[in-house]
C-alpha cells in the first residue's frame, strides 16, 4: 500500500473531501485501495469526532461530538505519562494502538481487532478496517499498544484533565 499516496488523498482540498460525507463518497472513496474496508462513512459535521474519541468509545457521547470537547494527542500523552494507560507488547482484541511520528508526537489511534488488523477513525473522516501499517504516512511509522480501558474511566480522566486548566480549543 502506498502510504504517501494515502496522505495525499486525505489531505487534498484542505481535507474537505475527506470529512464531508458527500465529497468523501463521490471524490475520495473511488481513489482508496481495495484493501481498506470503509466501515462507516464520515458523519455529519455536528455528529463528527476524531480517532481518539473513537478509540476511547466516546463516539456516541454528545459531549465529544462536533468538536466541542476534542480529545487531542496531548491528552493521550497525558494518559500515558500518568500511567492511566498500561502498555503491552502482546495486544489482544479491543486493546488500543497509537501511532507516532519521528518527533514522538502521537498522531492517530485505533482499536486492535487481531494480530495485524485494526479499526480506526481516520481524522474526521471514515471508520476504516485496515492492516496495522496500512495508514497514511502522515500518521507515522512507530506504533504503541496499550490495554483497553473502559470509556467511563477515560471520561473521568478527561474531566479532571480539563479541570486542571489545560486549554482545549474546540475544533471548527
Amino acid at each position: 500500500m502506498d502510504r504517501e499516496q494515502l496522505t495525499k488523498i486525505i489531505e487534498s482540498n484542505k481535507e474537505a473531501n475527506w470529512w464531508k460525507s458527500n465529497l468523501f463518497q463521490n471524490v475520495v472513496r473511488p481513489q482508496l485501495p481495495n484493501e481498506l474496508e470503509i466501515v462507516l462513512p464520515p458523519p455529519d459535521e455536528g455528529d463528527n469526532y476524531n480517532c481518539f474519541a473513537f478509540v476511547f468509545g466516546l463516539e456516541n457521547d454528545p459531549e465529544f461530538l462536533g468538536g466541542k470537547n476534542p480529545i487531542q494527542s496531548e491528552f493521550v500523552e497525558h494518559l500515558i505519562r500518568m500511567k492511566a494507560l498500561t502498555s503491552t507488547d502482546l495486544p489482544a482484541s479491543r486493546d488500543f494502538i497509537f501511532y507516532k511520528i519521528k518527533t514522538g508526537k502521537i498522531t492517530h489511534g485505533g482499536i486492535v481487532e487481531s494480530v495485524n488488523q485494526v479499526i480506526s477513525k481516520w481524522m474526521w473522516g471514515p471508520v476504516v478496517r485496515h492492516k496495522l501499517l496500512d495508514v497514511p504516512s502522515s500518521f507515522g511509522d512507530v506504533h504503541l499498544f496499550f490495554k483497553s480501558v473502559p470509556s467511563f474511566k477515560i471520561k473521568e480522566e478527561y474531566i479532571a484533565y480539563k479541570a486542571s486548566g489545560v486549554e482545549i480549543k474546540p475544533i471548527g
